[in-house]
């Protein structure tokens, strides 16, 4: 079993690029700004690949 790794604090920035602005990209790009507002909480299938449930 591996061992549990420690998730440092996020430092910096990082660009995405969105090739169209389809309904995927705007509610992604909502969200974010959801986020960073305090408004909503960071949950979804990409902040949730790096951590795993532990039963």
């Amino acid at each position: 079993m591996m061992e549990a790794r420690e998730i440092r604090e996020p430092a910096g920035k990082m660009g995405v690029l969105m090739p169209g602005m389809g309904a995927v990209a705007t509610t992604f790009i909502a969200g974010v700004e959801l986020v960073k507002k305090s408004l909503a909480g960071p949950v979804g299938s990409l902040t949730q690949m790096g951590t795993r449930s532990r039963r």
